[in-house]
């Protein structure tokens, strides 16, 4: 392991150039930020050097950053997403950003500047996000850019499910909404088609779903960089073999998207009761909670556990369960598989990658409610549990979702882009 302060540098049987790897915001250190952190130090095993280049830094960044001996180049002002409506409505956090990019090439931390980080770069690996995007003026040229799109931005083009209320209902007219937010979606198909139009540029989804999307979105043909899961840490001792478990477990903040309304409604009558694990806004949990009390179900909401205590919660589960709308990826069932819980997901989005029906857990239709209840029903029989997580932990491996192949594959991204 290098010394603190110390550039990585591959191995000599490494062949991928230096890779300066650009994120505009950690900040809210989510699974997008936690994945780029994941896959620090197998990417640093086949580049020739990894750099990372952000608006906003973390703790956990700077942490392992720091432990790897990567460079981390960040501004001498910290630029953060604005959360105003004027700024969503007039893209002022987006402009922002713009602004920020173009100073930070001359004006940077202790590591130095953008201009800095870009000596000596062919190829930059930028993964969307807030204020991501917004660095395509700073960027020279010559240098090929791999762009790993995780999702269109989805509030700004078409998916009226990101504006809805806790219950689904339309804060305003939808109409009114697109009319809104004009000028950021504008701006933003603006960005994107400058970057497409680069002499090297490539875009990657991270799904075959979002492929479909980027093409649907903005007309772009787009490959698959599919996410990094550690199921090491999502392995569990306690045998799969629950068959009068009372629950089931749904994973995200409770929101109309995440489908946690709709989780209830396919729950009535099935005796079961729901952990909701991540917490929410006060008066959304209010209505969550009524609405759960008007379909009898029982509803208890975990904001925040130990990465351990969410192992053997879903471990003891009945199965776990999401009904999210246009989910980009679908990691929750994948976390499932590496426990060996059934994996009960909606027929849609990014579910379909990681759940094959009746093979490795259920895709079910969003509101037939009798096919959920089939399934909470097959998802007890100690058979299925078994067969299924088999199945599930077989998949996990076809993906390649371990860092090592996550890794080679970017480094074959790169590279094909090079030639």
């Amino acid at each position: 392991m290098p010394n603190d302060g110390e550039h990585r540098t591959m191995s000599e049987d490494s062949q991928g150039p230096p890779l300066l790897v650009i994120k505009g915001s950690f900040a809210q250190y989510g699974g997008a930020e936690r994945d780029v952190v994941r896959q620090l130090e197998a990417w640093s095993h086949v580049f020739e050097e990894v750099r990372i280049a952000t608006l906003h830094s973390h703790p956990e960044l700077e942490a392992e950053t720091k432990r790897l001996g990567i460079p981390l180049f960040t501004p001498t002002d910290t630029w953060t997403e604005g959360s105003s409506a004027i700024d969503r409505i007039t893209a002022g956090s987006s402009r922002a950003a713009s602004k920020a990019w173009r100073r930070f090439l001359i004006s940077g931390g202790d590591t130095g500047t953008l201009t800095n980080a870009l000596d000596g770069i062919t190829a930059v690996h930028l993964v969307s996000g807030a204020g991501s995007l917004e660095v395509v003026d700073a960027l020279p040229d010559e240098i090929g850019v791999h762009v790993h799109m995780l999702e269109p931005n989805r509030g700004l083009h078409g998916e009226t499910v990101l504006w809805a209320r806790i219950d689904g209902s339309q804060p305003r007219p939808a109409t009114l909404t697109r009319l809104l937010l004009t000028i950021p979606r504008r701006r933003d198909r603006r960005i994107v088609k400058q970057l497409a139009s680069r002499t090297q540029c490539r875009f990657s989804g991270n799904s075959p779903y979002i492929q479909s999307r980027i093409k649907e979105v903005f007309d772009i043909e787009a490959g698959v960089f599919l996410p990094c899961v550690d199921t090491n840490h999502w392995t569990t001792h306690k045998e799969s073999t629950v068959k009068d478990s009372a629950y089931v477990v749904t994973i995200g903040r409770a929101s109309w998207v995440k489908g946690t309304w709709e989780c209830i409604d396919m729950l009535a009558n099935s005796k079961l009761k729901l952990v909701l694990v991540g917490g929410g806004d006060p008066s959304d949990l209010e209505k969550l909670s009524k609405h759960a009390e008007s379909n009898q179900v029982e509803l208890e909401v975990a904001p925040r556990l130990d990465h351990s205590d969410l192992v053997e919660l879903m471990a003891s589960a009945r199965a776990i369960i999401s009904l999210a709308h246009g989910e980009p990826f679908g990691l929750t069932p994948v976390e499932a598989h590496a426990v060996g819980t059934p994996a009960l997901m909606v027929d849609e989005g990014g579910f379909r990658t990681t759940v094959e029906d009746g093979v490795s857990g259920r895709l079910l239709p969003r509101s037939d409610k009798n096919a959920w209840l089939q399934a909470f029903e097959e998802a007890a029989d100690p058979e299925n549990r078994s067969k299924w997580g088999i199945a599930g932990r077989k998949k996990i491996k076809e993906l390649g979702l371990d860092s090592n192949s996550r890794a080679r594959d970017l480094q074959s991204i790169i590279q094909g882009q090079e030639t």
